[in-house]
């Protein structure tokens, strides 16, 4: 679940389309095992692979010097659409389950708002496309107030810093997997917009030291038992008609309480 730089003090919990590919290639650098890649933007990740954790438990695996890096949700939904689908193609390049894909009615390369608006049961199609924008939960556990250092990903420059301090060493973060087809929230009709935003909802509860939703216009009300990213994972619902019908808990409420900095807790 966690990767290690040899000689390095610190572990990484890395989540997908959060810079992952690009910390992951500098720490195969400081641990001085870095064969030569020839396509570092996807190879690194059979060296350093990224793994799941249980989403509602807080990691508690007494490793020091945690960090990870986190992304607004709604931004890091539509890097995934244009990396899987637009750049990599993986409805037709990565084992989807085609007949299902038949079965829904739909196609293979989905203009975004297609995506947006059948994301559940993309995701039940492709194991892909459900790594790449399952809850950041999924990968760093319910708390991340047990991270000593919590990078956004629009703030790399901050990352190289601190990889330089514990490692002595002048390090340059390149920027790998960077989408070649961009796409913004301003491409998303309002419908798909609304159901973007209420399938990252529990994302932003859980980053909401980091990023709100009123940058998008906030999170639409909606019913209770709509598909979210925390639940797409691992769920033996998803491939019931497309739709998940995930186990609801009182417990996400509480670890995104007791997950905010102490301060903003005691009030100081």
């Amino acid at each position: 679940m966690a990767i290690q730089a040899q000689g390095v003090p610190i572990t990484y919990y890395p989540i997908p389309k959060s810079g992952s590919s690009s910390v992951k290639y500098v720490l195969m650098a400081l641990s001085g095992r870095q064969p030569p890649l020839a396509n570092p933007e996807n190879e690194v990740h059979s060296h350093l692979a990224t793994n799941w954790v249980d989403p509602f438990a807080p990691v508690y695996d007494g490793r020091g010097g945690k960090f990870t890096i986190v992304r607004d949700p709604l931004e890091r939904l539509l890097s995934a659409y244009s990396s899987r689908i637009l750049d990599t193609d993986v409805l037709t390049t990565r084992f989807p389950n085609t007949e299902m894909l038949k079965s829904f009615g739909l196609p293979t390369n989905p203009d975004l708002d297609t995506f947006i608006l059948n994301i559940e049961k993309y995701c039940a199609c492709s194991g892909d496309i459900q790594f790449h924008v399952s809850s950041p939960r999924c990968f760093v556990g319910s708390s991340l107030f047990l991270f000593e250092h919590v990078f956004k990903f629009e703030e790399l420059d901050g990352v190289e810093a601190f990889l330089s301090s514990v490692s002595g060493r002048k390090v340059t973060v390149p920027r790998l997997q960077a989408a070649r087809s961009k796409v913004s929230p301003s491409d998303l009709s309002p419908a798909a917009l609304a159901k973007a935003m209420r399938f990252c909802r529990y994302d932003y509860g859980f980053l909401i030291d980091y990023y709100v939703p009123a940058k998008w216009g906030g999170i639409p009300d909606g019913d209770p038992a709509e598909t979210s990213s925390l639940h797409i994972y691992g769920d033996p619902t998803a491939r019931r008609d497309g739709r998940v019908l995930y186990p609801r808990t009182f417990r996400n409420i509480m670890h995104f309480l007791a997950r905010r900095p102490l301060e903003k807790r005691v009030g100081y």
